[in-house]
């Protein structure tokens, strides 16, 4: 699949390498769930389109793609974990904030904030 951002370079590639290694979901954390998951790569957006690789975060399969967590379903995941972005920006948005608010919460979660 062909992007806007192109293949990503050394530096950004391990950036992106840094947030999945971290495993901080921004939206889990917000939501009170701070431990170390599988996460996925999103890219932030300006205009709808991509920023560039830097401008990425950390999300979980709910919060990304709307895969709610093994053994639960879409209920369950959207009362303990709020909207997924998949099923809906618009909710996703109110509850977690634009592309930036979750840029500057990733950055706070590693600081330790």
């Amino acid at each position: 699949m062909k992007h806007s951002t192109g293949t990503p370079n050394a530096a950004e590639r391990a950036h992106m390498d840094k947030i999945k290694d971290r495993g901080v979901c921004v939206c889990c954390r917000q939501r009170g769930y701070g431990y170390k998951q599988l996460v996925e790569i999103h890219h932030l957006l300006s205009g709808g389109k991509r920023r560039g690789h830097l401008f990425t975060v950390g999300l979980c399969q709910w919060h990304h793609r709307g895969i709610p967590p093994f053994g639960w379903g879409d209920a369950e995941a959207l009362y303990e974990l709020g909207p997924s972005l998949a099923k809906g920006s618009k909710p996703f948005r109110a509850v977690f904030g634009t592309d930036d608010d979750l840029l500057a919460a990733q950055e706070r979660a590693w600081r330790g904030e």
